[in-house]
């Protein structure tokens, strides 16, 4: 089982019209006939990344990385439920498994350089029941101030990330990635990284994971835009010269970008 410890990644808000997060059958593919959830965890967010320039083009620092778990569900719909993890993510046929990128300009408060880059988690909801985040620097996870006007993507501290604030125009480089089978905490693992993206504008912001299958269907009444999101933790774009300089690279980051 993987840690779970970790700073801030906020989940999303789900509505009776989503089924985004939710265990999905599948009709066809894969994983035919089969009880399917899929989880993501940002095991490295982004710190912080130099404006792009057509002459200077930095991408994001650390690469934002993020952990796929698949999840078989057996006697789905009975008091009898559970799941189990795959075993050996060395067997999972990953073709048309694919994660994109959404970007969400935020305020800065919610940004904090204090903390460095580590393994970040969250918890979604599952089938029926959300399960509460963990502890971490953000104390405010909980808050849910008055409703916008507008549909509430997630809440980070007392801001609320709005459809609107999505700027993916502004966006750089590697928007869609494939998953890569890596060693982590002593398994096999399969994550996707970014490595080559940047930002074309100085401010604070987020990404938006979704993973989606285009090789394999699920049943009628089970369809949704995306299998699973994760709304990542914040980092900052700095202006070429108020750029503080770029940290050493991490194992992580050499693991998950060298296949």
């Amino acid at each position: 089982m993987y840690s779970t410890h970790g700073h801030f990644a906020a989940g999303p808000l789900h509505s009776e019209t989503s089924r985004i997060g939710y265990i999905n059958l599948f009709s066809s593919g894969k994983f035919e006939h089969q009880y399917i959830r899929v989880e993501l965890q940002e095991i490295q967010k982004a710190d912080m990344g130099r404006k792009y320039a057509n002459v200077d083009r930095r991408p994001l620092d650390p690469p934002p990385v993020v952990l796929l778990r698949l999840f078989r569900v057996y006697n789905h719909g009975t008091d009898y439920q559970f799941e189990e993890e795959f075993p050996n993510y060395r067997e999972v046929e990953t073709m048309g498994i694919i994660c994109s990128l959404d970007l969400f300009s935020v305020p800065e408060s919610v940004w904090d350089g204090s903390h460095a880059s580590g393994e970040i988690s969250s918890h979604q909801l599952v089938g029926d029941h959300e399960i509460p985040y963990h502890k971490h620097p953000f104390e405010a996870i909980y808050y849910v101030p008055p409703a916008p006007s507008e549909k509430v993507l997630c809440y980070m501290q007392h801001h609320s990330v709005l459809e609107s604030s999505q700027c993916n125009e502004l966006m750089i480089g590697e928007k869609v990635a494939e998953p890569v089978l890596v060693d982590y905490m002593g398994r096999k693992a399969l994550m996707f990284a970014f490595g080559d993206l940047a930002v074309k504008q100085v401010g604070t912001f987020i990404l938006r994971y979704r993973i989606f299958n285009i090789s394999s269907l699920v049943v009628p009444g089970m369809e949704s835009s995306a299998q699973t999101e994760l709304y990542g933790g914040p980092f900052k774009v700095y202006s070429t010269k108020d750029f503080p300089g770029l940290p050493p690279s991490t194992d992580l980051s050499k693991a998950s970008t060298n296949h």
